[in-house]
């Protein structure tokens, strides 16, 4: 039987974080059953867990070493999917790193519709989405997982975040972040603030206001990807290698 016939489900319940009646989902499911379409049939690293929020299931990725050190929690760019792109190219080289990892399915809108305001909309289900991923994570004994997010994706975990102020993540690396990042002033995990140095000018233009909110957390750093673009287009190398750094450090 192939792989994606096996999928699991698990359904997790979150009580705490209810922004988003249930049956209500904003998000495109249709385009969201695409992705999954697209995706499972190909699928060779890990496995795919359904998870639940709201009434509506969503697509998972779940890979783990044998003894893991830890677990990270990855969170896609707008309109894309869990295996997409740097995601899908983080989730593979971190497991390599010995890190378990899950990459969830985010709320999406059409195609057609890129504007931040719309998605902005879609950052209460976002919320609900991320907490049962990280239900799940300390359902399987991680008591404190990392959290990777790649541009729309760091707006809907700083979203959460201001939301929830959650103390049991072990640490941010945030992703072509818009805006600022003043909720963090007294955040309990390092956040790595890395965006391409020819990023969106709502990216780059903010940096220096990050960059002094994350001088006064300990563990914490901004960095301006010489070879990333847009999005880090083209930097894809050096976010591998930079996530991963991170990451270590501050597993430590």
């Amino acid at each position: 039987m192939n792989r994606f016939l096996r999928s699991l489900l698990v359904a997790v319940l979150v009580p705490a974080f209810v922004p988003v009646a249930l049956g209500q989902s904003l998000s495109d499911l249709a385009r969201e059953k695409r992705w999954a379409d697209q995706v499972l049939p190909s699928l060779v690293v890990g496995d795919a867990l359904w998870l639940e929020f709201g009434g509506v299931k969503f697509l998972s990725l779940y890979a783990a070493p044998e003894k893991p050190r830890g677990a990270v929690l990855l969170l896609h760019g707008a309109g894309l999917h869990p295996d997409h792109g740097v995601t899908g190219e983080l989730r593979v080289a971190l497991l390599d790193k010995g890190w378990a990892t899950l990459s969830v399915q985010l709320p999406v809108h059409p195609p057609e519709v890129d504007d931040g305001a719309e998605y902005r909309k879609l950052h209460p289900e976002a919320g609900g989405r991320i907490e049962a991923a990280l239900a799940l994570l300390r359902s399987k004994g991680f008591a404190r997982p990392a959290v990777v997010s790649h541009a729309m994706g760091t707006g809907m975990f700083y979203s959460w975040w201001r939301a929830r102020r959650d103390p049991a993540i072990a640490a941010w690396a945030a992703m072509s972040m818009y805006g600022a990042l003043d909720d963090l002033a007294d955040a309990p995990f390092p956040v790595f603030d890395l965006y391409g140095r020819n990023d969106y000018r709502g990216v780059r233009g903010p940096a220096d206001d990050r960059k002094a909110i994350l001088d006064k957390l300990p563990g914490s750093r901004q960095l301006a990807a010489q070879d990333g673009g847009r999005f880090l287009a083209g930097g894809e190398q050096t976010v591998l290698r930079e996530v991963g750094a991170f990451l270590e450090a501050a597993s430590r």
